[in-house]
This record gives structure tokens, sequence and C-alpha cells, in this order.
């Protein structure tokens, strides 16, 4: 006779996660802790005057690499210079992944980032007006140091774990 089988879903199955910021430092490590939790991720490059890089591209690579491990991770740019485009990622999100259960953005911090602090605490306040009415808001501070964004993005997952418990249960 064979044995009934259980299974155990990952927390974070049905959540879609928007994070905004995510292609490197902590918004890297909250963007992958999701996804291995089994939240869907919608993976933003904010491009900003003074970025070395690019945002768009960076973004699709982070989704490449989660999707290579099975993982949901899809690509979305937005840019600081066109709030437009932040207020439209709730939308956009919604139609390719389902509606936001959460929203991370990640605000600069340190010496010469006020300026940039404080434009994406605008566009946080932006993005945030376009969420579903129970979605999570949070900021999170960007930090250098490799251990201080794995604890920022554990604090992160742990919140959002939480939240996604209670809405299940609710």
């Amino acid at each position: 006779m064979s044995q009934p089988t259980t299974y155990t879903l990952p927390p974070l199955v049905g959540s879609v996660v928007l994070v905004v910021d995510a292609t490197a430092g902590v918004g890297r490590r909250i963007a992958t802790r999701v996804c291995a939790a089994g939240g869907a991720v919608a993976v933003v490059g904010a491009g900003h005057p003074g970025r070395g890089d690019d945002a768009a591209t960076n973004a699709a690579f982070l989704c490449k690499e989660l999707a290579d491990i099975g993982l949901v991770a899809l690509p979305y740019q937005a840019d600081t210079e066109r709030p437009e485009t932040f207020r439209a990622l709730p939308g956009q999100i919604a139609a390719d992944l389902g509606p936001p259960t959460a929203c991370v953005v990640v605000v600069p911090a340190g010496d010469g980032t006020e300026g940039l602090a404080r434009t994406m605490r605008a566009m946080s306040v932006v993005v945030g007006t376009a969420l579903p009415a129970d979605a999570v808001h949070l900021d999170v501070g960007a930090v250098q140091d490799a251990e201080e964004q794995e604890k920022a993005a554990q604090e992160v997952e742990k919140l959002l774990i939480t939240r996604s418990a209670a809405r299940r249960t609710g």
C-alpha cells in the first residue's frame, strides 16, 4: 500500500513582488530571496542620472539567471526622470504576473546620494499610489556591506512571508 504524499509549497507562492532598483546590491538579494521562496518577482531596473550602466539590460540578465534555475522573474524598466514610468509599473506587472502583493523600493543612502534618495522616495510614492490597496509597500535603504545586504534581504523576506501567510489564512 502506498503512503499518501503531502507537498509543502514554498511560502511565497502566489505572491507577486515588485522590486525597484533590483539589479545590484540589496535589491538584487531581495529579488533573489523572494524568488527562491516561491514569489514571482518584477525586477525593475531604475534608470537615473549618473547611473553608469544599463538598468534594463541588468534587469534582463538577472531574470535570465533566475529563470535558468526555474524561478519566475520578469524585467521592467523605470526612469526617475519620467515619473509616469513608475506609475505604470503595477498595471504592467498585473497584466504579466498578476496584481502585485508587495512593492520594495531600494533607496540610496550615503554621501553624495541625497538628491537621488529624495527622487527615489518620490518615485516610491508614485508607484505606491498605483498599487492594490492591500499590497505591502516598503522602502529599504541601500547598504554597501554584503553582510548587511543579506541581513536586510532576510528581514524583507521574513516580513513578506508573514504577510503572505496572513493573507492566505485571513
